[in-house]
């Protein structure tokens, strides 16, 4: 008589509990590694916002401590180039139109051509009339800021992270505490784009604004610390200002965004 042999198989249960078992995990492991990954490309971009911040401050001691400007042109150059963003002024010093991203969105258009429009484009962004400018009140005449004559120097944003509602891979070459008072029911419908900039950037990073600091540090800062969320575009466009004869914003976070009407706050 034939002695019965157990097959050494899986039977369709215990395979079936493997599978099950397998899908558990990777429910729970894929997030996490989801997140880990976000969290690397917040400190690559963090690592590119500290370079761009450091070519700020050797631009800085050759240029008397007066901040670069926020665009340029010179229509005799070949090619011509028509109102270039920051990146220009910042290029001999950083020699990498690579930094001037963020690395949660990558190079999002060609960046070379020397014309410099693309530019106008870059997801990590000046903070133009808190950093680099200040107008006056009523005529609106712009003067270039000097770096040492600026209140809270470390608590100024300098270049934060932005993102276009029409284009969320491209930025700006430049935001104002406008950025101060997003809107943040559907953010990419809003056609004032100003209060839009740093919030919708933001939402690349778990709702913190990247930031490099006038002292060249750079961190990532909540949204709601140095933010005040809005319903609609008119309830942000009077945190802003709009409504003010002056267009003075009654109650942003200056020291975060600066006083776009002081040479020194």
């Amino acid at each position: 008589m034939k002695s019965l042999k157990k097959s050494s198989g899986f039977t369709l249960i215990e395979l079936l509990v493997v599978i099950a078992i397998i899908a558990i995990l990777a429910a729970i492991l894929f997030p996490v590694f989801a997140q880990a990954k976000a969290a690397a490309k917040t400190i690559s971009t963090l690592s590119n916002l500290k370079q761009v911040g450091t070519s700020g401050q050797i631009y800085l001691a050759d240029y008397d401590d007066v901040v670069h400007p926020h665009r340029f042109s010179n229509a005799t150059a070949v090619p011509a180039i028509n109102n270039a963003g920051y990146y220009f002024y910042l290029e001999p010093y950083m020699k990498n139109r690579q930094l001037v991203w963020d690395t949660a969105r990558g190079v999002a258009t060609d960046t070379s051509s020397n014309n410099y429009a693309w530019s106008q484009a870059t997801s990590i962004t000046l903070n133009r009339n808190g950093w680099s400018s200040w107008e006056t009140l009523n005529t609106f005449v712009r003067s270039y800021r000097v770096a040492s004559a600026q209140e809270d120097i470390a608590d100024r944003a300098a270049y934060i992270v932005t993102s276009r509602t029409d284009a969320p891979s491209l930025g700006y070459d430049f935001t104002s505490d406008e950025a101060a008072c997003p809107v943040v029911v559907s953010p990419n419908t809003v056609a004032n784009t100003r209060l839009q900039r740093a919030y919708l950037g933001s939402l690349f990073h778990k709702e913190k604004i990247v930031t490099s600091f006038g002292d060249s540090h750079a961190k990532s800062v909540p949204n709601k610390s140095v933010m005040t969320y809005h319903q609609t575009v008119a309830a942000g466009e009077q945190c802003a200002g709009y409504n003010d004869p002056q267009f003075i914003p009654p109650a942003i976070n200056h020291k975060f965004w600066g006083t776009w009407y002081d040479a020194t706050k």
